[in-house]
């Protein structure tokens, strides 16, 4: 309903109609419209933060793993295309590119990751923050296309992100 009918024009009312509970029945669980949100965004960035980790585990620190967490991120909103919207525009999401930790937890774990990346490549300085940027475009901007209609199914996409960010400047030949 957020998604389709926007922010403004939920209420926790209108919620309850469209679930066939009484109206009274999301007040027992929520104060008002803006706690539901938070309990969304909270479910939802948990479960996108914990897919990531998995997808780190054994790699950490490596261009490999890396290339799993960005599979792993275009391939959970091509899923869960309702989670993208919902998450980049309502969830009020807050990213700092500097070493110091963030409040949004998959930001975070990406970064933390790169950073340690960095440390043991002894990678330059004055271009950890634009990688940084940059690795983290490249890969949002393929989830933002592959929640597009028609840029192809859940299955073509599982086919060709692998080799797409293999193929990326950022692990093929490059510093890192």
């Amino acid at each position: 309903m957020i998604n389709s009918q926007g922010v403004s024009s939920l209420s926790l009312r209108k919620l309850a109609a469209a679930c066939g509970v009484s109206h009274a029945a999301p007040y027992s669980h929520f104060t008002n419209k803006e706690d539901l949100f938070s309990a969304i965004s909270h479910h939802v960035i948990n479960k996108f933060t914990t897919i990531l980790k998995e997808s780190l585990n054994g790699f950490n620190e490596s261009p490999e793993g890396l290339r799993n967490t960005g599979c792993a991120y275009v391939m959970f909103f091509a899923r869960n295309l309702q989670y993208f919207t919902f998450i980049f525009n309502h969830a009020n999401i807050q990213i700092d590119f500097s070493k110091n930790p963030s409040g949004y937890e998959p930001f975070n774990l990406y970064k933390h990751t790169m950073f340690r990346l960095f440390d043991r490549i002894n990678y330059p300085q004055e271009l950890q923050t634009k990688t940084i940027i940059s690795t983290w475009a490249f890969v949002h901007g393929l989830a933002s296309v592959a929640i597009i209609p028609g840029t192809g199914t859940v299955r073509e996409w599982e086919e060709k992100i692998y080799d797409l960010l293999s193929k990326s400047y950022f692990l093929e030949g490059s510093q890192c």
